[in-house]
């Protein structure tokens, strides 16, 4: 069989709708207009557009909706069946490519407290070597992204620090307090807000902003009782093993206890306080080339 041709040679193959494909993709997964225009950072109007284009090239409806769900016709899932798969390949691949292409300079990855495991999970789909995992203090989450040591940085939200711009905010947990294992406090609800405001507390000690700290160590309870912090440490675990030796509270998401269990301490739910969320951040002016892959693979990752 012959290949058609044109007048300046053989014809390329049909153009693939890319954009409508992935846009195909996202749904088929989320079967939700509304967040698949999230994911996407498009309007809900662009994707019923991009569909309804799709569709038409395709010659028959691959979705079902209604006012309460979205579900797929059967055609639409024999085409998910052959082409959410390949074009989740052909993703992956591209972001490797892109990847392998930047380990002359790896992503240098800024963390507090643990790298969390949809971050583990996120960096093990990198190629071998990409990424590398800095360490950063409690209370100084971004004076290094801010000097260009690191290029991309997980930390405790918010961010509102100028030439810094917040990629993606996930994770949010409630509040815990450490205390020692021989105090005697909470029940069985944890920690009420009068006992919280009679118990000392250690806060981050570095040069963190005000309205981080507004956040991550609060002022007050909800309620207007007001939380003191006669101590400061600068690391997390240097604060634990002051909770451990003075009998001091520190206030950490729920999340982090599970990656700082020891015998001396019990972590206490605090459920009159804000639940905090972590963010990643990157410079404005300098942007690595992996930066929009990592999040992305973080995203697929985050429950």
């Amino acid at each position: 069989m012959e290949r058609p041709t044109t007048a300046t040679g053989p014809a390329v193959l049909p153009e693939l709708p890319l954009q409508e494909l992935e846009c195909f993709s996202v749904l088929v997964h989320q079967l939700h207009f509304g967040r698949t225009a999230e994911r996407l950072g498009l309007s809900q109007s662009r994707v019923s557009q991009l569909i309804k284009r799709l569709e038409a090239r395709v010659g028959a409806p691959l979705f079902r909706r209604t006012s309460r769900r979205v579900e797929l016709t059967d055609l639409g899932r024999a085409l998910a069946e052959q082409t959410v798969p390949a074009f989740e390949r052909l993703r992956d691949g591209y972001a490797a490519a892109r990847a392998r292409a930047g380990t002359a300079r790896p992503l240098r990855l800024g963390f507090q407290c643990a790298v969390y495991e949809p971050v583990a999970r996120a960096i093990g789909c990198l190629p071998e070597g990409a990424a590398r995992l800095v360490e950063l203090p409690w209370a100084d989450p971004f004076s290094q992204l801010a000097r260009g040591d690191v290029d991309l940085v997980i930390v405790l939200a918010p961010c509102r620090e100028p030439g810094l711009e917040v990629l993606l905010e996930f994770s949010r947990q409630p509040v815990c307090v450490a205390v020692s294992a021989a105090r005697r406090v909470g029940g069985a609800a944890g920690v009420g807000a009068d006992e919280l405001a009679a118990l000392p507390l250690i806060e981050p000690r570095g040069p963190a902003p005000a309205y981080w700290r507004e956040v991550n160590a609060p002022r007050w309870t909800p309620d207007g009782r007001e939380l003191v912090y006669p101590a400061g440490a600068a690391t997390i675990q240097e604060g634990l093993s002051m909770v451990a030796g003075t009998g001091r509270g520190l206030l950490l998401c729920e999340r982090s206890t599970a990656y700082l269990q020891r015998p001396d301490i019990r972590f206490l739910p605090v459920p009159e306080l804000a639940s905090t969320s972590l963010a990643v951040v990157q410079h404005e002016r300098r942007p690595h080339r992996m930066a929009a892959d990592f999040v992305e693979l973080l995203v697929r990752h985050v429950d």
